[in-house]
């Protein structure tokens, strides 16, 4: 097997090591930021969308109530 331009550039243990240890805290890193965005998005979706659709859920109950009114009157 030859060597390619990969394996030249890449030769010597320091810097193959030196990579993979940066890429492990790299992904690290990632894991944690996504973790964070990830609970950020679930905040804002318990503050601002659970109490829209609790109105929502309200306003199904009020319109029901009334085409039953509605439907009990007329027939």
């Amino acid at each position: 097997m030859t060597a390619t331009n990969q394996h030249i550039r890449n030769s010597g243990r320091g810097n193959t090591h030196h990579t993979s240890h940066q890429y492990r805290i790299i992904k690290a890193v990632a894991n944690v930021v996504g973790v964070i965005i990830g609970l950020i998005v679930a905040v804002v979706m318990w503050v601002v969308v659970r109490p829209i659709l609790r109105g929502v859920g309200w306003l199904i109950s009020i319109l029901t109530i009334i085409a039953i009114i509605y439907w009990v009157l007329t027939f």
